[in-house]
């Protein structure tokens, strides 16, 4: 762990290893309803964002100095595997302009040479992987934590965790080679394409809290009673890598069934994975998982995010607040979609039903 953050602190990442904060999901939901990205006549890249009728504008660099993340660096943002894809996610002019390494350059700091050709496999189908494609079990050991903390505290992502994206390979690379990356460039970009995709959940529930104390400390006037917060739903990164002992290290872990994994996150959102999850070397569908850990080393993926809901007016705050206490709990939400699925059930058989009557 001391290695970690000797190398977090390098370029100001050791920001993902603090953040511990509890979630205002009133104030999140608000402030993605209306968010805006403009550049000003300086250049700079500046969020709008309006809270209770009141206009917020701030500039990457003070968005940055607010949340307590860097803001100057190698910008980039991409949600595409491959590292062909980068030279094209950089701004290519004005303040931020970036000039990434090439795929060549990152590839021999972050990369286990290969021995071959590499493949995966994706609904049981075997895929060949593209030179400049990295899967997860590609990257240095010593940098393996790393992906885990970058993943959950930067990039907030569900999904196959098999292979590494190349913004993530960026950052990989600027970490092992002290090169400052601007951190607050990639998290506003990514909050401006989850505005365009109305189903996805919002992010950064926790680093947005501190953009809330912010607020009310230049705006007392918005301390409504009906921003509650919420104690977040998971236990941060760093100390599970600060406990893990030596001898856990080289063991192989038990594989378990689909069904068996199912039934170890029954209790958990279905995006959660344990800690010491491992992904399949070959097939992204497929994880590894420590059967004897416990609930206290379960990391959600939506710890850090909330769900996507249509503020009430002031007046129906009470009723808002209690609905999202009961999203925030992740029992209440996988117990909520089996009762769906089961009406939804119900209801085919009685169409079919009546269909052979008739």
């Amino acid at each position: 762990m001391s290695h970690i953050r000797a190398k977090f602190e390098s370029i100001g990442f050791d920001c993902l290893l603090n953040i511990n904060e509890q979630i205002v999901p009133r104030f999140v939901l608000e402030f993605y309803s209306q968010l805006t990205f403009t550049f000003n006549p300086e250049g700079h890249f500046v969020v709008n964002f309006v809270i209770q009728n009141k206009s917020f504008s701030l500039t990457l660099e003070k968005f940055g100095q607010i949340l307590k993340i860097p803001f100057k660096g190698q910008a980039s943002h991409t949600d595409m595997w491959s590292l062909d894809h980068l030279p094209i996610s950089v701004p290519s002019k004005g303040r931020y302009k970036t000039t990434p390494p090439s795929p060549r350059v990152i590839k021999s700091f972050i990369q286990i040479p290969r021995q071959g050709q590499e493949t995966r496999t994706k609904n049981k189908k075997t895929i060949v992987v593209g030179d400049n494609e990295i899967l997860t079990r590609e990257i240095h050991t010593h940098m393996k934590p790393w992906v885990d903390i970058i993943r959950e505290n930067a990039i907030c992502l569900g999904g196959h965790r098999d292979h590494v994206s190349a913004c993530l390979c960026h950052m990989l690379y600027c970490i092992e080679t002290s090169t400052p990356y601007n951190l607050a460039f990639f998290i506003l970009k990514r909050m401006e394409k989850t505005r365009s995709k109305p189903k996805e959940l919002l992010p950064y529930g926790m680093l947005l809290t501190r953009l809330f104390k912010h607020i009310v400390s230049i705006s007392p006037e918005l301390a409504f009673d009906h921003y509650l917060a919420h104690d977040r739903a998971m236990h941060p990164l760093a100390p599970h890598y600060e406990r893990k002992t030596r001898a856990d290290r080289g063991k192989k872990r038990p594989r378990e069934s689909n069904a068996s994994s199912s039934s170890t996150t029954q209790n958990h959102s279905s995006s959660s994975l344990s800690l010491n999850v491992i992904v399949d070397e070959n097939d992204d569908d497929s994880f590894h998982f420590n059967s004897s850990s416990s609930p206290s080393q379960n990391v959600s993926s939506s710890s850090n995010v909330v769900p996507r809901v249509t503020p009430n007016p002031p007046h129906e705050s009470h009723y808002l607040n209690t609905h999202l206490s009961e999203t925030i709990n992740l029992q209440t939400q996988q117990r909520d979609d089996h009762r769906e699925g089961l009406r939804s059930i119900r209801q085919a058989l009685k169409n079919t039903m009546g269909g052979k009557r008739k």
